[in-house]
C-alpha cells in the first residue's frame, strides 16, 4: 500500500463517524420540525373548537340579552337581527377555516400554520373582549330592570 492509501484507510472510521453524526443531526432537525408542525396543527384544531364554543356562547348570551329587552312577543329586539347575522357570519368564516385545515393543512408551510394560529388567537381575544362587554351590559340591564320593578312595586 502507498502512503496515501494508508492515511486514507486510517481516516475512514473518522469520516464514517462524522457522516453518522451529520445524519443524526439531520434526523433530529427533521423530527423537531415535525413535532413543531404537529403542535401547531393541534393548537389550530383546539383553537377552532374553542372559538366555535365561544361563538355559540356569544349567540346564547345575545339571545338572553335580547329576550330581556323584548317588549312584545314575536317582535325582535333592537339589534337582534344584526347580532345574529354577525355571529352566524363568524361561524361561517370559522367553517371556512376548518375546511382549509382539512384540505390544505397537510401541504401548508410552518409559516402559514403559525400565521393561521396567530389569527385564531387574535379572533379569540377580540371575542373574549366582546363577551366581557356583553356580560357587563347584561348586568347593567338586569340591574336597571330590577330597579324599575322595585320602583313600580312601590307605587
Amino acid at each position: 500500500m502507498t502512503d496515501f492509501s494508508t492515511q486514507l484507510f486510517a481516516l475512514l472510521p473518522a469520516l464514517a463517524g462524522f457522516g453518522v453524526i451529520i445524519a443524526l443531526v439531520a434526523i433530529l432537525v427533521f423530527m423537531r420540525a415535525q413535532a413543531r408542525r404537529r403542535r401547531a396543527l393541534g393548537a389550530l384544531y383546539r383553537g377552532a373548537d374553542a372559538l366555535e364554543h365561544d361563538l355559540k356562547e356569544c349567540r346564547a348570551r345575545l339571545e338572553r340579552a335580547h329576550a330581556s329587552m323584548n317588549v312584545a312577543p314575536g317582535v325582535p329586539a333592537a339589534g337582534e337581527a344584526d347580532a345574529r347575522t354577525a355571529v352566524d357570519a363568524a361561524l361561517r368564516e370559522l367553517l371556512g377555516h376548518r375546511l382549509w385545515l382539512r384540505d390544505q393543512a397537510a401541504d401548508a408551510g410552518q409559516r402559514e400554520l403559525d400565521t393561521a394560529l396567530a389569527a385564531l388567537d387574535r379572533a379569540r381575544a377580540a371575542l373574549g373582549q366582546q363577551l366581557a362587554a356583553l356580560d357587563s351590559a347584561q348586568r347593567a340591564l338586569e340591574t336597571a330592570v330590577r330597579e324599575r320593578i322595585e320602583d313600580l312595586s312601590q307605587r
